[in-house]
């Protein structure tokens, strides 16, 4: 999991950056409405008051997160689901949730971040969510991906899940990774095309999925692309965000609703 920062995730709890009324302009739905449709469903709405979410704070590895819990309990409660950040850590924080008969319960180490549903014992998991919710913020920014082409920057887990999940989507999907073997490991594993230029590659597409830290130069900026970009940190200068369409963009939000609404529908 790439670890966020503090400063990073600090407007989350209070949605101070709005995200709502951001990707309803730039996909026509809101965080909730791509989590469900993420999970499968076919409404933008519906009532998850009936879950109960224990977010278990993890001190393993590096430690706590400034604001990482209460920023996931947050976004879990926007949902409309039943969360609460657990008074204990680790193991003992775990126990805590089931011994409490929670519903779902969200926890996150150095290396992974989780849903897990203690109803069914299926988890879902950061890299797939975050993948999948910016799949499909991009695909309903773009009225639709079939026969389109997407470029992927970044051939990492988040990466290699969204090339997946985008040809799956009807795109033609090219891959693009500082490190050429990684791109062209999933072009031999799936068939997407790797490319080894990345600027030049990114000159080309006016649809691209990030999900790589990266800084954007205007001047390698299609006129009118869409970026759907996860990845941090990133940075667009004042041409590229002039040029670009749409850059839909969090800290957190969008990933951690896809595995919540997931995980929920295990039980469903």
């Amino acid at each position: 999991m790439t670890r966020l920062t503090p400063d990073l995730i600090e407007g989350v709890p209070d949605d101070k950056i709005d995200l709502d009324s951001r990707l309803l302009k730039m996909t026509g739905k809101t965080v909730k409405g791509i989590a469900l449709e993420a999970a499968g469903f076919d409404v933008d709405d519906m009532d998850l008051s009936g879950f109960r979410v224990g977010v278990v704070p993890i001190t393993s590895g590096l430690g706590v997160i400034s604001g990482f819990s209460a920023s996931v309990d947050a976004i879990v409660r926007r949902l409309g689901m039943d969360s609460h950040v657990t008074e204990g850590t680790d193991v003992n924080g775990f126990a805590e949730a089931v011994d409490d008969g929670v519903d779902l319960i969200m926890m996150a180490d150095d290396n992974k971040f989780v849903a897990y549903n203690t109803k069914t014992n299926r988890q879902t998991d950061n890299s797939w969510g975050t993948a999948m919710g910016y799949s499909v913020a991009l695909k309903n920014a773009a009225g639709g991906l079939q026969g389109k082409d997407v470029l992927v920057i970044g051939a990492g887990y988040v990466g290699s899940w969204a090339v997946r999940i985008l040809m799956e989507m009807g795109a033609n999907v090219s891959v693009t990774d500082i490190v050429y073997p990684k791109a062209k490991a999933l072009e031999d594993a799936y068939g997407a095309k790797a490319l080894e230029d990345v600027d030049d590659a990114l000159s080309k597409h006016k649809l691209v999925l990030n999900a790589a830290p990266a800084i954007f130069s205007g001047d390698r900026i299609a006129e009118g692309a869409i970026f759907s970009t996860p990845g941090v940190p990133h940075y667009f200068d004042e041409e590229g965000r002039r040029k670009a369409r749409a850059i839909i963009h969090d800290p957190l939000e969008i990933g951690t609703a896809v595995m919540a609404v997931n995980s929920a529908k295990y039980s469903l």
